[in-house]
Order: structure tokens, then sequence, then C-alpha cells
């Protein structure tokens, strides 16, 4: 295991999480890349991921929904909400959710 952590990419935009994916692994993460919720809920076991970047806005089921079940398939996780349609009222909802933070699109690996 790399001494980074294991990162969950969760995104249903296959291009991005690929970029993502690739600067993790420059700093040192395991990356695991899933396109719906629940493929990184099947992940979760079998991946056990220290840190989990969550995108809010996919198709088959919200990131927002997602976020508890994942927090309880890996608790140890820090959980970053990403998206590109932030609004205070999704933010507060995703902290009080469990997520550690939240973030607008376009972020980079280092935000």
């Amino acid at each position: 295991m790399s001494g980074a952590g294991r990162i969950l990419l969760v995104d249903d935009d296959a291009v991005f999480t690929s970029v993502m994916a690739r600067g993790f692994r420059r700093r040192g993460f395991e990356c695991c890349e899933c396109h719906s919720a629940r493929a990184a809920l099947e992940a979760c076991a079998s991946f056990a991921p220290t840190h989990i970047l969550l995108d809010l806005n996919m198709p088959e089921e919200s990131g927002l929904v997602a976020l508890p079940a994942l927090i309880e398939a890996a608790p140890a996780a820090a959980v970053v909400v990403l998206t590109g349609y932030a609004s205070i009222a999704t933010a507060v909802e995703a902290t009080r959710a469990g997520a550690s933070n939240y973030l607008c699109k376009p972020a980079t690996v280092d935000e």
C-alpha cells in the first residue's frame, strides 16, 4: 500500500476521474475509479478507501443520497463532496451528512 492512502474517486465523468486518478497516483495514492454510487458502495468492501472524492450530481443516484451509505461502508474514510452545482444548502446538507469537505468544480488535485 502506498504511504498517502487509498482514494475512491466517484464521478460519472470518466475523463475527470481518470485525470484526477493520475494526479493522485503521482502523489502516492492508490486509486479506484467508480462512475456510479452503486459501484462505489461495492468497491468499498474490497478497496477499503482512506479517502473518498464524491461527485454530487450523478444520473442514477445523487452523491448526497449515497453519502450516508458510503460513510457506513468506509467509516474511517475522509469524504470530500465535489460538485459543479454548488449551493450553500447542499454544502450544509453534505457536511451534516458527514462529508469532511465540499469543493466546487473545477477543482485540482492539490485542492
